[in-house]
């Protein structure tokens, strides 16, 4: 909370944003400007000493603004993806491996990744992925390809891996060319 009926938004101890006077701001970036069509910037903070550029964000555009206001703004040492936060625990992680290690594969043959992620045996070596473990192409995809992946449940067994990433990044391609 901050004064009055405001809120202060923060990810991972960065400022982002927050609800001014009900109205949905986010700090000022140049891809959030460009997704928002250059809006007149706003000033506002939690006090008159602490003002921010800003941009005024509609609901519908927030969940892309602040997307792009994430990677814009934090350096190679933002964590991207973290393996064990998707499971409660060794079963799942057990259960969902082989997934990884597909998934894991796809992104170094696609060339999101710097390195190889997988020992000589295709084993995971890390758990934990960084910005910095990412090519150019990597972040500007990865994010989206994770989400995509995660999301991703195949209750007959009909669909395969391999090809739904395939189709994932070349559609998700297609949005960074467009």
């Amino acid at each position: 909370p901050a004064q009055g009926k405001n809120w202060m938004m923060n990810c991972n101890g960065h400022f982002i944003g927050g609800l001014f006077d009900e109205e949905l701001c986010m700090v000022y970036t140049v891809a959030g400007n460009a997704l928002l069509h250059d809006p007149e910037p706003v000033y506002r903070g939690s006090s008159k000493d602490a003002q921010h550029k800003m941009m005024a964000v509609p609901l519908e555009a927030a969940k892309d603004v602040l997307r792009a206001a994430y990677r814009e703004k934090f350096d190679g040492s933002t964590l991207e993806y973290d393996i064990t936060a998707v499971s409660r625990g060794a079963p799942v992680v057990e259960d969902f491996y082989d997934e990884h290690v597909v998934f894991l594969k796809f992104c170094h043959e696609n060339k999101l990744f710097r390195k190889y992620p997988l020992d000589k045996n295709d084993r995971i070596i890390r758990m934990v992925y960084y910005r910095q473990d990412l090519t150019t192409k990597g972040i500007a995809l990865f994010p989206d390809l994770i989400d995509k992946f995660l999301a991703f449940y195949d209750s007959g067994g009909k669909s395969d891996l391999q090809k739904m990433l395939g189709r994932w990044l070349a559609a998700l391609e297609k949005t960074i060319k467009a």
